[in-house]
């Protein structure tokens, strides 16, 4: 039986809270105990908080002039007044029934979050941080980051791999000076874009607190939309040698998929204006050409000359932000028509320029391209594949693994 969150276990156990206890780490132990009634705590996994920093509308700045909660019907409006000096903050504890940002809006509206809230005065502004539990904050990430509608093992998938990846950056401390583990963009994860959704809760309760590792370590589990036929490793960010649990597979999973091919047309003039922001000249564009690719066909390098300079663009977030559609409509494999945001779809593209006039550009895939395609996934899972079997086609020899039984940043097979 379970009494405010502490399980009781007792000589008659039946099925149902033996399947409950399996994989708590101290339940090996008091199976000895022959009869006994002990107390088992819950893992420290499920103690774990992470603290999300909580951008401005549309995702525009850390810093917020003006902060509105809502709490248990009462407005609370925080400025750079409601504070004496840099660094002061102030505590909004939990709700049951969440706390709502009012200054700020989401594709859910004024999105309300669960845990604790944390205002704090920087001279740039006010910082807002939600101070809230792993496995919650994972509710509010996974329908973010993948429609609640796709298959229960692909959303399976994407809860391990949004647990990973969360899991990895608490203890890799990017916004440590900021006082926060990740923020709720698409810098980490999208976080409360989309509120919590039936179908990727159960997920998440489903796979609670499994993660990837390999050799003990929790991996960077990647994640993008579709694929453009294959995947990518981390070369396509420069690194030397690929992470060893990253790999390029073939994914025809996705192949129907309507951004596994697109195509559009971007003005001339609107490249000549970047690369004269770029150059920091008024000089005419004289080309934008491809001059190298990844293994997968990402564009690796792209050059870009003008009349008075020349330079190489070699990232591939900065390629797909030269190249950004915006203003442009992009046509998809299915021919439905799309306007252009400020990236590219994706990197694996080729160009097809007529100096002075435009370039088109005909590209596959929506994302980076590397680690798991939630498209294949999807795909994968309505074949019938497993969440295992999924993660394990697109990652190279990991395990999937329980938070619960991590000791020292090492995680342990169950």
């Amino acid at each position: 039986m379970i009494l405010a969150g502490t399980l009781l276990v007792t000589a008659t156990l039946d099925q149902a809270a033996l399947a409950c206890l399996k994989e708590k780490e101290e339940y090996f132990r008091l199976m000895e105990e022959s009869g006994k009634e002990a107390e088992l705590k819950e893992p420290r996994y499920m103690d774990q908080k992470i603290r999300v920093l909580l951008m401005t509308t549309d995702y525009q700045s850390y810093f917020h002039p003006s902060v509105t909660v809502v709490r248990n019907g009462k407005e609370h409006i925080y400025t750079q007044e409601t504070f004496k000096v840099p660094g002061e903050k102030t505590k909004i504890p939990a709700h049951k029934d969440g706390l709502q940002v009012s200054s700020v809006q989401r594709q859910c509206g004024n999105p309300v979050y669960q845990g604790n809230l944390e205002v704090v005065r920087y001279p740039e502004g006010l910082l807002l941080i939600n101070e809230v539990p792993l496995e919650t904050y994972l509710e509010a990430v996974v329908p973010s980051e993948m429609p609640a509608s796709y298959e229960k093992e692909a959303l399976k998938a994407q809860a391990v791999c949004a647990r990973t990846y969360a899991w990895k950056q608490m203890q890799e401390g990017r916004l440590k000076e900021l006082g926060a583990d990740v923020d709720d963009s698409v810098n980490f994860q999208v976080y409360q874009n989309i509120s919590p959704q039936k179908a990727s809760s159960e997920a998440i309760h489903e796979t609670q607190g499994k993660i990837l590792c390999q050799n003990g370590e929790p991996i960077q589990a990647y994640y993008f939309s579709t694929s453009a036929g294959v995947t990518s490793t981390d070369e396509i960010w420069g690194a030397q040698q690929p992470a060893p649990y990253l790999k390029s597979v073939i994914c025809r999973f996705d192949s129907k998929e309507p951004w596994s091919y697109w195509e559009t047309v971007i003005p001339w003039e609107n490249l000549e204006k970047r690369a004269q922001e770029m150059a920091g000249t008024a000089g005419k564009l004289i080309s934008a050409a491809v001059t190298e690719k990844s293994e997968s066909g990402a564009v690796t390098g792209l050059q870009v000359v003008t009349e008075e300079d020349s330079f190489m663009l070699e990232e591939e977030y900065e390629i797909r932000q030269f190249l950004s559609p915006a203003g442009c409509v992009i046509t998809e494999r299915d021919g439905t028509k799309t306007q252009g945001g400020t990236l590219l779809p994706s990197a694996y593209i080729t160009l097809d320029t007529e100096q002075g006039n435009y370039v088109r550009i005909s590209g596959g895939g929506y994302g980076h391209g590397v680690g798991m395609s939630q498209n294949g996934a999807n795909e994968m899972a309505k074949e019938g594949y497993s969440f295992e079997e999924i993660l394990d086609y697109f990652f190279y020899k990991v395990e999937i693994t329980d938070c619960s039984l991590q000791e020292k940043g090492q995680c342990l097979s169950q």
